[in-house]
């Protein structure tokens, strides 16, 4: 068990169970993007930098229409871009087990990288923290083996808003948080969509 499951088990412990941590992530979240002092939830405008986690929200594509389903709320683990668009892998269409352990493979293959980030005036900045490697080539490959690529999503810019980034500090905290909101289908449906995915 890396630092991420040790840190969800910790705050489900501290909070007397996983379904109250839940609501005060939730709750450390929205609180969070009202304070101005508040660094480990921070607003930005600016694209994605790979490694680091997003939430936002987003609007209609044009052809939405031929889309059978999108989240409006996505919380996104960044990828480098693709075609001028921002890429990650949305945590939302994961279910709740395969994204704690996604987080938490990817944070200890990439710990050194992480701690790098987290020193000195960087320590629990959102903003000040800079991206680590994780290519969307590489995550595509490695994440294709195992089913994840389900949750690869690409996103044009100009219909991202309200967007925040988390502090690597806050991975554990914001893994606890279910923002999904979909248009044209229901958690339930996507989630089976990920398990046939996983069988095919």
């Amino acid at each position: 068990m890396g630092v991420i499951k040790t840190e969800i088990r910790k705050l489900s412990k501290e909070a007397g169970g996983k379904r109250l941590a839940r609501v005060k992530a939730h709750a450390w979240f929205e609180n969070g993007k009202k304070m101005m002092n508040e660094k480990s939830v921070a607003a930005t405008g600016k694209r994605f930098r790979p490694g680091k986690i997003y939430v936002f929200e987003y609007a209609s594509p044009k052809w939405a229409d031929k889309l059978e389903w999108w989240d409006k709320n996505p919380v996104v683990l960044a990828l480098d871009p693709y075609n001028g668009n921002d890429v990650g892998i949305n945590l939302n269409l994961l279910p709740v087990k395969v994204k704690e352990e996604l987080l938490d493979y990817v944070y200890t293959i990439m710990q050194n990288q992480i701690k790098n980030q987290m020193k000195g005036r960087k320590s629990g900045d959102a903003i000040r923290q800079g991206q680590i490697n994780l290519s969307y080539a590489g995550a595509k490959k490695f994440l294709g083996r195992f089913g994840f690529d389900f949750a690869i999503r690409q996103y044009i810019p100009n219909l991202k808003s309200g967007q925040a980034v988390i502090s690597y500090e806050n991975w554990s905290t914001i893994a606890l948080c279910d923002f999904i909101d979909l248009n044209g289908s229901t958690v339930g449906k996507v989630r089976r969509q990920f398990r046939k995915h996983l069988g095919s």
